[in-house]
């Protein structure tokens, strides 16, 4: 059976974290009293079900993730403003400035204008989300305090500072205070600065802007986003003059750049709308929505903030599903970026680099030497140059190809960028579009240097020496043509789609078993507790929901089997349209009466015009004979007519044949429920559930008898039934009639050799007629087989449409009834005769429930269940 499409499978997904928040919802609106039981893990449970439920639909709903990270000043946010098509989008400085991760959703804009830029939202951390960076901050603290010798005493402190339902500012304060005069370490220093400034900040503000969300404009972000210069003297500072919040913010309501500034350490992410238009960057052929999420994380040269930039960096990279990694050109051979491939493997527990690409940064300012430059004049002089003997004599270019390579596993996903040298081609390309602010546009005048554009020759003479197949040569070509930004969106984008969507369903899936898991431990749970009350099931409800998961089961494998069978076949496995045509051929050959007089009319081959003289002495009669092209014409569309009819008519057989199989795949599940259902039940529906419910009922009495339900709306919609809506086509026989007729031009049409009409006769050789006629014979059989065929086709395409609008309308009709909004329906259908009164309280009916929400592929194992037992 075909498996579904990752869109599918994380619509299900979707639905099944939906159905787990609804019920938890209804718990607590009639949640259970006070004085019940439960252990302590109960309320954990709860928790991570609602959190999972809440991840997993967020993470089926999101379009695929893509995060970039670099080294510091590789470029990374004018890389983003490049594959955007607008320099300065986000803030561009040479110092850090993009502390916070920012997510940049990319949505497609017709035609060639400016990129527009929409507003910047800033959420701040939750409560909760303070007690974990701070964890994670404190954890960290304690290996550089280690690592520092700081006293074991103060080490046993901080054991006990570790943040639980509350925080001790206080306490963490004050123990900063204390290793601040105890330690000269420059790294801890650093540490316990950022630790101080985040408490700081958070006892501050934090009651007022925890877990709020707000919309500023760009010139806002631009001034309230960038980082304060960190200091120089840190190891001469006295801890009473490190930065203290003195003021409160402007306004809560619409925060200004200062009140930014303030708060920054509590920013949890900038989330910005970017449009982009199409001839820019085209994500027409995106599965799903055609867009997807570029995630800009701090680089780690914003050492001021580095340790909480590294706790929101690794939280949000749990739902990237690929990564952009930018190597700093100007300083070729660092080990930051393998640092920060080890340091996310370490945190997810993969091998990351199948899902990496390497973008080497700045390459136009490679540090390249006279030395250097003597070399690859060298090589521009050889007649044929091989990869391999260019990276051995260019030794930078080598330590750049071979750094990248230690991060990705596939050489053609590393990309040789100028930044820049991408944003002026773009502006070359019309001068429609603004590349950037007025700021920056004199910025690009730095590529007109006689240096850069020297280089730049150089890297094309290059390329075009190596042998095609050669990667380098590739590499080195697209930096030439666009400062390698073309290929980089090219990669990008074939990860969304390729891998991307792959791996976005294979996190929701991670996510989903979680909540399966949390719903065993509730299960669990619930059989613990003392007040526990026997949930009295009805059997009926039980033996209607496992009917309806198979009738779903069912519909979906014939949709399958119908979406592998292009042909219509009838019961003895012969398509329809090989019978239509042998029924052609057949009463071309052997019903029309004209071969039969012109073979009978035949001596030697050659045909002879006679008359028949009458037994009774009547006057003579002249047999009819065929001798012009318009003689045939009459039994050609009689054939025609009567072919379409025949056509119609096994088409109907074979439409009605696919019923009567799905029939009897369907037959025990329809005994079921007939079992349950009472005759006067939709009335009873549609009184107390409304027209919707009457609807899904309807279909799902239609699911378990299609032969008498909608059969025959099947035949007429496609154009088989007497009614046909507009849809039957008539064969015009005028036009596909294969002869030359008589018209304007041709006063007799096509006269044939044996006619006395001939103008200009040829003489009879033996044969030549009979030849003639059986070439006719075939040539008149193969147009019109050739055409009905076609018409077969058009029938059958005409019949798969209106079948699958048919199946697409049941089997969401029978999903929705398996849905939980839906299960008071279930009930009242499986309890119309008899009424079972359950003594269970309301919430823990509800309770109880929950685990009993099928997971997205519950329903197959409990077919395989069944089977087995």
């Amino acid at each position: 059976m075909k498996s579904d499409t990752a869109v599918e499978q994380l619509s299900r997904y979707k639905d099944y974290g939906e159905s787990i928040l609804q019920s938890l919802e209804l718990l607590s609106q009639n949640p259970p009293p006070e004085e019940v039981w439960f252990p302590n893990s109960f309320q954990e449970t709860v928790g991570r079900l609602r959190s999972y439920a809440q991840k997993t639909v967020e993470l089926a709903s999101s379009p695929v993730k893509i995060g970039i990270m670099g080294e510091f000043s590789s470029g990374k946010t004018l890389l983003i403003g490049s594959l955007i098509g607008y320099a300065d989008a986000l803030p561009v400085s040479e110092t850090p400035t993009t502390g916070n991760v920012t997510a940049i959703h990319l949505v497609a804009q017709p035609n060639l204008q400016t990129t527009k830029v929409g507003k910047f939202t800033v959420e701040y951390l939750s409560h909760m989300g303070v007690n974990e960076c701070l964890r994670f901050m404190l954890k960290e603290t304690e290996q550089r305090a280690k690592a520092s010798n700081v006293s074991v005493y103060q080490l046993d402190i901080l054991q006990n500072l570790q943040p639980t339902d509350t925080v001790d500012t206080e306490g963490i304060l004050r123990w900063c205070e204390e290793v601040w005069q105890e330690t000269q370490s420059l790294e801890l220093r650093s540490l316990l600065r950022e630790l101080v400034v985040f408490i700081r900040t958070y006892t501050a503000y934090g009651s007022q802007i925890c877990g709020r969300i707000y919309q500023i404009d760009y010139e806002t972000a631009r001034k309230g986003l960038k980082l304060v210069e960190p200091p120089m003297n840190i190891l001469e500072l006295e801890f009473k003059d490190l930065p203290k919040v003195q003021e409160d913010w402007e306004n809560y309501t619409t925060p200004s750049s200062k009140d930014l500034n303030n708060s920054f350490s509590l920013i949890r992410r900038i989330d910005v709308t970017v449009q982009v238009s199409q001839e820019i960057w085209d994500l027409s052929s995106l599965q799903g929505a055609n867009e997807f999420v570029l995630l800009d994380f701090p680089g780690l040269g914003a050492a001021d903030s580095g340790v909480r930039d590294a706790f929101l960096s690794l939280r949000e990279l749990a739902e990237v599903q690929t990564i952009l990694l930018l190597l700093n050109g100007r300083y070729p051979g660092g080990g930051t970026a393998a640092k920060i491939r080890s340091m996310l493997e370490k945190d997810k527990g993969q091998d990351l680099k199948d899902r990496i690409i390497v973008g080497v940064g700045r390459f136009n300012q490679l540090p390249v030497t006279s030395s250097d430059e003597r070399l690859i004049d060298e090589l521009l002089e050889e007649l044929l140059l091989s990869e391999e003997t260019v990276l051995e004599d260019l030794k930078i270019l080598q330590l750049i190809i071979a750094s990248a390579s230690n991060l990705t596993t596939e050489k053609k996903n590393i990309v040789l960028l100028s930044q820049i040298y991408g944003l002026k081609e773009l502006a070359e390309i019309s001068r429609l579009i603004q590349v950037g602010s007025p700021e920056f546009l004199p910025e690009l005048d730095i590529l007109n240097k006689p240096q850069e554009l020297e280089w730049r020759q150089k890297w094309q003479q290059l390329s075009e020496m190596l042998p095609p197949t050669s990667i380098l040569k590739k590499q080195l070509s697209d930096y030439v043509e666009d400062g390698g930004i073309g290929r980089l969106r090219s990669l990008l984008k074939e990860h969304v789609a390729l891998h991307g969507m792959k791996q976005l369903v294979a996190d929701t899936q991670r996510s989903a078993q979680i909540i399966r898991q949390e719903q065993d431990n509730l299960a669990n749970i619930l059989e613990e507790i003392p007040a526990y009350i026997p949930v009295v099931e009805n059997p009926a409800f039980l033996e209607l929901r496992e009917a309806i998961e198979n009738l779903v089961s069912t519909y979906r494998e014939f949709q399958d089997d119908l979406d592998k069978q292009p042909i219509l076949k009838n019961r003895y496995g012969v398509t329809v349209s090989d019978v239509v045509k042998d029924e052609l051929t057949h009463k071309i050959f052997f019903d029309w009466s004209e071969w039969t007089l012109l073979l009978d009319s035949t001596k030697n081959g050659t045909i002879s015009l006679t008359s028949t003289e009458s037994f009774f002495g009547d006057e003579e009669v002249e047999d009819f004979l065929p001798t012009r092209s318009d003689d045939f014409y009459p039994a050609f569309v009689q054939s025609l007519e009567e072919m379409q009819i025949f056509a119609h008519e096994h088409t109907t057989e074979a439409v009605k044949d696919l019923f009567h199989k799905l029939a009897i795949e369907v037959e025990q599940d329809k005994n079921n429920i007939f079992e349950i259902v009472v005759p006067e039940m939709e009335q009873h529906i549609q009184q107390n559930f409304g027209k919707n419910q009457v609807r899904l009922f309807r279909n799902l009495m239609r699911a378990i008898d299609p032969v008498r339900k909608w059969q025959n709306l099947v035949i007429q919609h496609s154009g088989l039934g007497g009614n046909s809506n507009g849809k039957n086509r008539s064969i015009d026989a005028e036009n596909l009639f294969p002869l030359a007729r008589q018209d304007n031009k041709h006063i007799q049409g096509q006269i044939f050799d044996w006619s006395p009409e001939k103008k200009y006769p040829v003489p009879p050789r033996p044969f030549n007629h009979q030849i003639a006629v059986l070439r006719l014979r075939n040539e008149i059989t193969a147009s019109a087989g050739l055409h009905l065929t076609q018409y077969v086709s058009e029938l059958t395409k005409e019949v798969k449409s209106t079948f699958y609008r048919a199946l697409k309308e049941i089997l969401d009709s029978l999903q929705q009834l398996l849905k939980s909004r839906n299960e008071p329906l279930l009930r009242y259908i499986a309890s119309a005769e008899q009424r079972i009164a359950a003594p269970t309280p309301p919430w823990l009916e509800t309770l109880s429930q929950i685990p009993r929400i099928s997971f997205p592929e519950e329903g197959v194992r409990r077919q395989e269940t069944g089977d087995r037992r």
